[in-house]
């Protein structure tokens, strides 16, 4: 992936998830609580980044892992599929969570050693996401808190909303300056 690629991927991605929250923040808020708990954004979300996880691992070289590539693919699958039955609850948040990290590895890999330093704003965005990515994976009811905080008084919502809209745009403002 290029850096303007991922670029755009990323702010399309913010868009995506901002106009919702920034536009229709009322008829949303139900859509925003169910997917905390949804079995079917689970499936998308948690199956969807476990099987792009499992592909990594298995284009890993034999330096990486030497010859228990095998063994850890099967042992990350497995769990993969045990937490559908085991660890159900908000596995939704979970699989969004490992999806985030997974994005902004591919984020930050097009970043690398690359010259314009108007790229530093993709990346400071994508190390934010982690840190979010990491603690609402090991805590994921804390987006339901977040949620309830949002709705509260539902302005929150469409600032919240307007935060992510104003990030896409500030990371295609920057992408102008990439030469």
């Amino acid at each position: 992936m290029t850096l303007y690629q991922a670029s755009y991927l990323f702010a399309a991605l913010l868009l995506a998830a901002g106009i919702p929250f920034a536009a229709f923040a009322d008829s949303f808020k139900k859509s925003a609580f169910a997917f905390l708990r949804s079995t079917k954004a689970a499936v998308v979300f948690f199956g969807g980044s476990g099987l792009w996880f499992l592909y990594i691992l298995s284009q890993l070289g034999e330096s990486d892992f030497g010859n228990i590539k095998g063994v850890l693919i099967a042992v990350f699958g497995i769990a993969g599929i045990l937490a559908f039955f085991f660890l159900d609850d908000f596995l939704s948040v979970r699989g969004l969570a490992i999806l985030t990290l997974l994005l902004c590895r591919e984020f930050l890999d097009a970043a690398f050693m690359q010259e314009p330093q108007s790229r530093l704003l993709m990346v400071s965005y994508s190390y934010a996401f982690v840190v979010a990515a990491l603690y609402l994976g090991a805590l994921p009811y804390r987006m339901r808190d977040f949620f309830e905080y949002l709705y509260a008084k539902p302005v929150r919502a469409r600032i919240f909303g307007a935060i992510l809209c104003a990030m896409a745009a500030s990371i295609v403002a920057a992408s102008l300056f990439y030469l």
